[in-house]
C-alpha cells in the first residue's frame, strides 16, 4: 500500500472540511466565486447568502445578478424515492429523482426556500421566503408557498 492509499482519505476529507469552512467564512460574492468550479453554470454578480448546495452542485445553473437569501436548499437529487423503492420492493436504481436547478437572470430567491429537482425561476421573478419550488416558475412573476 502506497503513502497516497493510505492517507489519501484523510488527505480528501482535510480538503472537504477546509473548503467548508472557507465556503462558512465568505462573504455572498466570494461564496460565488468557490463554487464557479462546482456548479454546471455561474454568471456574474452573483450572490449567494447560502451554503446548502446539496449533493449534485453541477446540475445547477445560476444567471446574472441573482441573489440567493440565507438558507435556500438546492436539492437536485431526492433520495426520498429510495424508501419507496424499498417498500415497493425494488431496487435501488429502478427508480431515481435527480435533476437540474436554474436559476435565470435578475431573479431573488428568499430565505429557507426549498428548490427542487428539475425545478427553475425565470427571470426578473421572485420567490417568497419558505416557498418549495417544484417546477418552472415564469418570468416577471412574484411566486410563493408549498408547492409553487
Amino acid at each position: 500500500m502506497g503513502v497516497f492509499e493510505k492517507f489519501g482519505g484523510a488527505i480528501n476529507l482535510l480538503h472537504n472540511k477546509w473548503f467548508r469552512l472557507k465556503l462558512k467564512k465568505a462573504n455572498p460574492k466570494e461564496r460565488a466565486e468557490l463554487m464557479r468550479d462546482k456548479f454546471y453554470y455561474l454568471g456574474k454578480n452573483v450572490e449567494l447568502y447560502t451554503i446548502n448546495f446539496g449533493t449534485e452542485p453541477y446540475l445547477i445553473s445560476i444567471h446574472d445578478n441573482v441573489i440567493c437569501a440565507h438558507d435556500v436548499d438546492f436539492v437536485n437529487h431526492d433520495v426520498s424515492v429510495f424508501n419507496a423503492a424499498q417498500y415497493l420492493g425494488l431496487r435501488r436504481g429502478d427508480i431515481d429523482k435527480v435533476g437540474s436547478i436554474e436559476l435565470f437572470e435578475n431573479c431573488f430567491v428568499g430565505a429557507r426556500t426549498i428548490l427542487m429537482p428539475n425545478s427553475s425561476v425565470g427571470k426578473n421573478s421572485i420567490v417568497a421566503a419558505g416557498s418549495i419550488v417544484t417546477k418552472h416558475i415564469p418570468d416577471n412573476e412574484v411566486w410563493g408557498g408549498c408547492p409553487s
